[in-house]
């Protein structure tokens, strides 16, 4: 696997080398003598909510009535409420430590096969300093191989002044946080910083030295300052590995994470964006570990609060930042966000009877760690469907995985909540169609009185057709009849999408999207909820990107670019998807594969300049490689559907599919040389690939299908040489 090489000096915390364990996260960076490891932990949130929730204007009625009465002034004070919650995300600080001599050619390297970051001297050929966050525990090594003049710990600048620093996502001074001051440790071998931070939250940065040259560090949290000491002292003189044993077991995680699937492309750019996307997924989301805000365990180290305070998302972010991970194989990773939100089930039925004065679950659509809402645009932050969006990456887990005991205890208590919600919500009208009180499509029309719009937009109705769909399916395969037929019912009081023959899908039942917009919540039934088959849509779907490419790309972000990639390739245009992960990974991608949101380097794609970090972007563009390899959906299942036309040579191994299904398959010179394909229970399917006639295939529980039968290529599915039945037409 190929090193990420970065040539010094890396002066930028979001050019850095990224490393991560899931909980803790390391930012590699600086030049050939003066160097800083920026340290992150995913679980360190300032969760004070302050007095917003108590002001009369919090709650759905506001919205309401700024519809009804024209009058967008109590939405905006609402708006203004948000802005005085304290809650964010939090910075820890960093390790600053200076070489006794500077490097003749240092570099930078990322070693994703092994999660390493390392400072090398091209020039002498030394390895002067490397690092890992252990992936079998919490704590991050580093070893310097060089002599050191200094090495120190770097707080954040608590004590600076309170200022908003920059108007675009919010960005504030760490000092506005109002923190008393952290005190320092320095004992000799063992040095440290703790910090009071607010009610329940303080933490700790310990730095120990086992032998010359060999150190341990460490993040700490705690409830008090008390239990943070004790922390402290207990770790100061804990019993750790050797480091050569902790990098085994480091080692031994990552070889197990890299063998679960693996994808060759033909083009090396794309090949290693791909991999660098599954390696943030290992370093960023763990099962046990808190779920990927905005930045990961990577937040902001400029001296200011990250970007739109490092929160979740879920107008957009959170699903894109989870929705590639099925077709990989990395399931642990999409837990780690599943997990998390059926843990807050409490806080989001809360949320649904004090703001919204209904029964069931309502998931903010911007939200703390713990779940507490914390406001913006009111449409969109308090929109009704938010939930069900989350909803369906429940169901779609299900889907893939088959795990039964996530299905009854998981993903059908979140979809019905979520349901029991929205129908308590909604009106039916005089049709008997369901109805929303007020209507939106994140983010057309910003916070304006026109981003209410005509109830229901093509964003929420898709939702909801989606959500009762999948009740559907997931109560029958729960073995609850009467539930399935409960959900196909309440179907019925749901309209069609709204759509104008000439341009397709619309915003709403009475207006068209005007502008290019970066956010395409229109299409959201086309991809990625899928509820239209690219087959028997085409005319639709010429139509919905004829209307895109009219308005262009001048409002776009990058994640716009990654998922416009993901959804041609959802519609079997490879060369269209390819195009436009080009485009992406040019302007809008940082040189160590973050996401970088704007035309950074001011390429012409896109009017928005900026350089905010955030990661759906990469795993849109992640999952449009997937589209473009393999596809399934109700019982089909397609090998290389959206290749563009000069791909003549690709392959992957164990890719996941619906049904718990793993599939590998290799493509050369355009026709299709292997294929195999197992399954953990019996199934049938329709096989669609290149050069073959489509045919139904019998699956047998544990056994794999291969074509041609005598195949016997692939690593992961060599074991069993028995064929299942094969029937074609």
């Amino acid at each position: 696997m190929k090193h990420l090489k970065l040539s010094a000096p890396v002066s930028r915390w979001d050019e850095a080398v990224p490393l991560g364990n899931g909980l803790c996260g390391v930012l590699l960076w600086g030049d050939g003598q003066n160097v800083k490891l920026s340290l992150d932990r995913g679980d360190l949130w300032d969760e004070r909510i302050g007095e917003a929730e108590n002001s009369p204007l919090w709650n759905f009625r506001t919205l309401v009535d700024a519809v009804r009465d024209r009058d967008m002034t109590p939405c905006h004070r609402l708006c203004e409420l948000a802005k005085t919650i304290p809650a964010t995300k939090i910075p820890v600080g960093r390790l600053e430590l200076t070489l006794a001599e500077p490097l003749k050619e240092a570099v930078y390297e990322l070693d994703p096969a092994h999660a390493a970051g390392l400072l090398r001297d091209e020039d002498s050929g030394i390895t002067a300093l490397s690092c890992f966050c252990r992936a079998d525990g919490e704590e991050i090594r580093l070893s310097v191989n060089v002599p050191l003049q200094s090495i120190r710990i770097v707080p954040p600048d608590y004590q600076g002044e309170a200022e908003l620093l920059q108007q675009a996502g919010g960005v504030r001074s760490v000092g506005s946080l109002g923190y008393p001051p952290g005190r320092e440790i320095d004992s000799g071998a063992v040095r440290g910083y703790l910090q009071p931070c607010c009610e329940g939250l303080n933490y700790g940065i310990l730095l120990r030295e086992l032998t010359r040259g060999e150190y341990v560090i460490r993040i700490l949290r705690a409830g008090s300052m008390e239990e943070l000491e004790g922390l402290f002292e207990v770790y100061s003189v804990s019993d750790d590995a050797p480091v050569e044993a902790a990098r085994r077991e480091h080692r031994r995680w990552w070889q197990a994470f890299w063998h679960r699937s693996r994808v060759m492309l033909p083009v090396p750019r794309f090949q290693q964006f791909y991999e660098l996307c599954r390696y943030f997924y290992g370093s960023a989301s763990r099962k046990g570990a808190p779920p990927m805000p905005l930045q990961g365990v990577w937040t902001a180290d400029d001296g200011s609060l990250p970007p739109w305070r490092g929160d979740f998302h879920h107008d957009l972010n959170t699903e894109f930042s989870y929705i590639a991970y099925l077709t990989s194989g990395d399931f642990d990773c999409g837990e780690s966000f599943l997990d998390h939100l059926a843990e807050r089930i409490p806080v989001f039925r809360r949320h649904a009877e004090r703001f919204f004065g209904c029964p069931g679950i309502a998931v903010p659509g911007v939200t703390s760690l713990a779940g507490h809402p914390l406001g913006g645009w009111p449409q969109y932050s308090f929109s009704p469907t938010t939930g069900a969006w989350l909803a369906a990456l429940f169901a779609d887990h299900w889907r893939y995985t088959q795990d039964k005991a996530f299905l009854r205890e998981k993903a059908l208590p979140f979809l019905s909540g979520v349901a029991e919600f929205l129908t308590a919500l909604m009106k039916r009208d005089e049709r008997g169609f369901y109805k929303l009180p007020v209507s939106s499509s994140p983010e057309i029309h910003d916070e304006t009185l026109a981003a209410f719009l005509t109830p229901n937009s093509n964003y929420d109705q898709a939702l909801l057709l989606r959500l009762f769909t999948d009740l559907a399916e997931l109560s029958e395969a729960a073995g609850d009849a009467e539930a399935a037929a409960r959900w196909r019912g309440e179907l019925e009081h749901l309209e069609p999408l709204s759509i104008d023959p000439e341009n397709g899908l619309m915003l709403s039942p009475d207006e068209l999207l005007q502008e290019s917009h970066r956010h395409h919540s229109h299409l959201m039934a086309l991809y990625p909820l899928r509820l239209l088959d690219p087959a028997k849509n085409e005319a639709l779907i010429a139509a919905s990107l004829r209307r895109i490419d009219r308005l262009g790309t001048g409002n776009w972000v990058g994640y716009s670019f990654g998922w416009m990639a993901a959804l041609n390739a959802y519609c079997r245009r490879g060369d269209r998807a390819a195009r436009l992960l080009r485009l992406f990974l040019d302007a809008f991608v940082s040189s160590n594969g973050f996401h970088l949101n704007g035309d950074y380097r001011d390429l012409g794609d896109s009017v928005l300049k900026y350089r905010p970090f955030t990661l759906e972007g990469n795993f849109a563009a992640m999952q449009a490689i997937h589209e473009m390899l393999l596809q399934s959906s109700g019982g089909v299942v397609r090998l290389f559907p959206a290749l563009p036309a000069d791909w003549k040579r690709v392959s992957f191994e164990e890719l996941r599919a619906e049904g718990g299904l793993r599939v590998s398959a290799e493509l050369r010179g355009g026709v299709l040389i292997h294929a195999a394909l197992r399954s953990e229970a019996d199934r049938t399917i329709r096989l669609v690939a290149p050069g073959m006639p489509e045919r139904r295939i019998i699956l047998k529980a544990g056994l794999t299908w291969r074509w041609p039968v005598e195949s016997s290529s692939f690593r992961g599915l060599a074991v069993h040489s028995e064929p299942c039945e094969v029937i074609n037409g």
